[in-house]
């Protein structure tokens, strides 16, 4: 009997990454010896993300989809710890230190693209590749409200600290439909049911009929990029800093938060790319924030080429 080809990235294994308060979750996929590729999700995503694009990667790719502290499978920290973007960039360090990857292409999509640059630029050495999908930069962090800035944020932080004391006695309940039109509606458009389905499998537990509880951290709803003191001339310096290939898919349809920024900006760090990077491309593509969740078809072909290319 003849054996079956294998035409498409096979799912393998779900780990877990030892770390000083628990361990990082990931969704393995691909052979052990093949060419690694850190995946980072966006803010409140998982690695479900990258569900559908995974089965149209090359065969030789291992994908490791990891998810941040406190998303998804991940541990969350302890009582009382602050969660910030900083946190995410040691984290992805970490991984790359676990896997004792010599070399490793990032793929980030939102946030998970906003780590992958900073990643890109502190750690060149240790980056092949890099590809974000819909992240062009950070937000910028204006120095005129910096103080009023921190202080909302540490007011919020507090609010939420004492919402964690309450949901480690009585959890919120939800019941799945709840919690697929929540997740719809709160994404404005970027992703159907059929998607958030894959989503919630790793954003919900269940705890009873048709009810559920997110496995989510409420620290994260502190967005990370909102707790930073990055200006645009920070973050200038860390475009400067990648040097690799770098791959940029935009979708037409973004809903990020550096979308009302001014479009010379933009086009001035892409500029900044263009020069700082050994191979850089930019492509466009018609879908929402999370076309490659829904549509990946639009956005494979392009990370195929250039993860193929020497």
């Amino acid at each position: 009997m003849e054996s079956t080809k294998v035409n498409h990235l096979q799912y393998k294994e779900d780990l877990r990454i030892p770390v000083p308060w628990g361990y990082l979750a990931a969704k393995v996929w691909g052979p052990d010896d093949g060419l690694p590729v850190l995946a980072l999700h966006g803010w409140q995503d998982n690695a479900g993300s990258f569900d559908t694009l995974a089965h149209h990667l090359p065969v030789n790719t291992r994908l490791v989809c990891l998810e941040f502290c406190g998303h998804g499978s991940s541990s969350h920290y302890h009582p009382g710890m602050f969660l910030s973007l900083y946190d995410h960039i040691y984290h992805v360090k970490l991984v790359i230190d676990f896997f004792q990857w010599d070399k490793v292409t990032l793929m980030g999509h939102s946030m998970g693209g906003q780590i992958a640059l900073f990643v890109a630029s502190i750690f060149s050495d240790k980056i092949q590749k890099l590809i974000s999908l819909d992240a062009l930069k950070l937000r910028s962090s204006s120095p005129d409200s910096f103080t009023s800035d921190m202080k909302t944020v540490i007011n919020d932080f507090q609010n939420i600290a004492r919402k964690i004391e309450n949901v480690s006695r009585k959890p919120s309940v939800t019941t799945y439909n709840q919690a697929r039109e929540k997740l719809v509606k709160n994404y404005s458009g970027s992703v159907e049911a059929e998607h958030a389905d894959i989503l919630l499998v790793r954003s919900l537990r269940k705890i009873g009929e048709d009810e559920y509880v997110y496995t989510r951290d409420l620290r994260t709803v502190i967005r990370p990029f909102l707790f930073n003191d990055f200006t645009t001339e920070k973050l200038k310096e860390i475009g400067r800093g990648i040097k690799c290939p770098f791959l940029l898919i935009k979708a037409t349809r973004s809903i990020t938060s550096v979308s009302s920024e001014p479009p010379e900006l933009h086009q001035e760090f892409l500029d900044i790319y263009r020069n700082a990077s050994s191979d850089f491309h930019f492509v466009q593509v018609n879908g929402t924030h999370h076309v490659h969740l829904t549509h990946p078809e639009m956005v494979a072909p392009y990370i195929c080429n250039f993860l193929g290319k020497m």
